[in-house]
C-alpha cells in the first residue's frame, strides 16, 4: 500500500476523544502507603506509568483530584510541560483506578467508535516532534490543552488501526514480559542482600558476636569503612586530545531506578561538554542531581565507548566484589545518606566527596565471594532480557512510522488482537 493509496480522513485531536484535560493545577497533601498517587510528567516513562518513585496522597485529595482526571484504562497520557512529548497508555488494574495527576501530564479518552486507543497511542508517538514544535512558552515549555485539541491527525479505516496496533503491541507484550522477568531476578538478589547483610541473617549468624559500630550492630569481625576505600569515584574521564570519534552517551535523564532507557550514539564532536566520565563493566552510575529520585544503574558488558554526563558520579569496585557494592550503593539507608548531604534550593546535589565519605559495611570476604556467586549469574541474565528489550524497542521504533504512514502493506495481513488487549 502506498501513501497515496491510504483513504486518510484528517481531523482534529479533540473530534475523536471524549475529554481532553490536565492534572491539577494545585498541590495535595502526602499520605505514604495511602495507596493513591499523584503523578507528574516525570512518571511517565517507556509507554507506561512508572510508580516506583510516585507521589501518594490522601484518599480525599484524589477523591477531588480524580473528578478532573477520571483515568480509566486505554486512556493515554501526555507529558505537556518541561519534557514535552513522553507518552503512557493507561492498562485495566487497580492501579490506574487509584492514580490521578499532576497539571504536567496531559489526560486524552479516545472515542472508541471512532479511533482505536492503542493505534491512537502509536500514532501520537510518530508524531512527537510535530507535538513537541506546537508547544509554547519562554521560560518553560508549555503544551496547552487548546493546541492539544486542535492538533490535526490522519486516521485510516478502523480495521488498518487494528492490524497497525496488533503488530506494535505484540512487540511491547513482550517487553513487557520481560520487565516482568527482569523484576523477579532483581527481587531474587535484593532478598538475599537484605537477608544477609541487613538482617544479618547469613549461613553461620548464630555462632557470631555482634558488636558496636557508627552503623549500628554489625557482627564481629565485619568493618565499617568509607566508600573511598573500597572504591574509586570518578577515575576515567575521556580527555578531548584522546577521545574516539564517536561516543555512546547516557545523560541524566536516560536514567531511572536501576534502569538505563536511552543511549545515544553520537560523534563526540557534536556531544555535550558533559559527555567525560568513562564507564567500564561493574562500574555504578549515580545521578548526584537530586538523589531522592533514584537514578542509578549498574553497567553490565558495555558497548564500546560508553561515556556519561559529569551529572554521575561513577563508582568502581577495588575491594569489594561490583555485585555486592551495586545493592549496598542503592539500599534505603544508601540513599537518606545522600538526600540527607545534598546541598542546593532547586536542584538539591551531592558531590563526589560525598560519595568517598559515606560508610560501608564491609563484611568477610568468605560471605562476600558467596553472595557474588550467586548475584552475578543471575545480574547477568537480567543484562540479557535488557538488551533483548533494547532491541525490541529499536525495532518496535523502525517499525512504528512505516505502518503509520502506510509506507507498510497491513491490508492483506491477517491479525486478530485478542479480546480485551485493545
Amino acid at each position: 500500500m502506498s501513501k497515496k493509496s491510504l483513504n486518510l480522513e484528517k481531523v482534529s485531536l479533540e473530534s475523536v476523544c471524549h475529554l481532553i484535560t490536565d492534572g491539577k493545577h494545585g498541590d495535595c497533601k502526602n499520605e505514604e502507603g495511602s495507596g493513591y498517587y499523584f503523578l507528574s510528567a516525570k512518571d511517565v516513562r517507556n509507554g507506561e506509568l512508572q510508580y516506583e518513585d510516585a507521589r501518594q496522597i490522601t484518599k480525599d485529595d484524589f477523591i477531588q483530584t480524580h473528578k478532573r482526571t477520571q483515568l480509566e484504562p486505554l486512556d493515554i497520557l501526555i507529558s505537556n510541560s518541561g519534557t514535552i512529548g513522553r507518552m503512557a497508555i493507561a492498562k485495566d488494574s487497580e492501579l490506574t483506578r487509584r492514580t490521578t495527576f499532576q497539571k504536567s501530564v496531559a489526560i486524552l479518552k479516545p472515542i472508541k467508535q471512532r479511533v482505536y486507543p492503542r493505534w491512537l497511542f502509536y500514532y501520537l508517538q510518530s508524531v512527537k516532534d510535530d507535538l513537541i514544535n506546537t508547544a509554547g512558552g519562554t521560560a518553560q515549555v508549555n503544551l496547552l490543552l487548546r493546541d492539544l485539541r486542535a492538533f490535526k491527525i490522519k486516521i485510516p479505516p478502523f480495521s488498518t488501526q487494528r492490524k497497525i496496533a496488533a503488530i506494535l503491541s505484540a512487540y511491547d507484550d513482550l517487553i513487557e514480559n520481560n520487565m516482568r522477568r527482569i523484576k523477579i531476578l532483581e527481587e531474587m538478589v535484593q532478598a538475599l542482600y537484605r537477608e544477609w547483610f541487613v538482617n544479618f541473617r547469613f549461613p553461620g549468624h548464630e555462632q557470631m558476636q555482634m558488636v558496636h559500630s557508627s552503623l549500628g550492630l554489625i557482627p564481629e569481625g565485619w568493618e565499617v569503612k568509607r566508600l573511598g576505600s573500597v572504591a574509586t569515584i570518578n577515575t576515567n574521564t575521556l580527555k578531548g586530545s584522546v577521545a574516539p570519534a564517536k561516543i555512546n552517551y547516557i545523560d541524566i535523564a536516560s536514567v531511572s531506578t536501576g534502569q538505563i532507557d536511552k543511549i545515544e550514539a553520537i560523534a563526540f564532536e557534536n556531544a555535550p561538554s558533559r559527555a567525560r566520565r568513562i564507564v567500564r563493566h561493574g562500574d555504578i552510575i549515580w545521578s548526584t542531581v537530586r538523589p531522592n529520585r533514584r537514578s542509578y544503574a549498574l553497567i553490565l558488558d558495555p558497548i564500546p565507548n560508553l561515556i556519561v554526563s559529569t551529572g554521575f558520579a561513577v563508582i568502581s569496585a577495588i575491594e569489594v566484589p561490583f555485585t555486592y557494592l551495586y545493592y549496598a550503593l542503592t539500599s534505603d539507608s544508601f540513599v537518606d545518606y545522600l538526600t540527607n548531604h545534598a546541598t542546593g534550593a532547586a536542584y538539591p546535589a551531592v558531590n563526589s566527596d560525598d560519595f568517598r565519605q559515606a560508610d560501608i559495611l564491609s563484611p568477610s570476604s568468605f560471605l562476600l565471594e558467596r553472595f557474588h556467586d550467586f548475584a552475578a549469574p543471575i545480574l547477568d541474565q537480567k543484562q540479557n532480557l535488557q538488551t533483548k528489550n533494547t532491541n525490541l524497542r529499536r525495532t518496535r521504533d523502525l517499525l512504528l512510522p512505516r505502518l503509520i504512514s502506510g509506507e507498510l502493506d497491513v491490508a492483506d495481513l491477517d491479525i486478530v488482537t485478542p479480546e480485551g488487549t485493545a
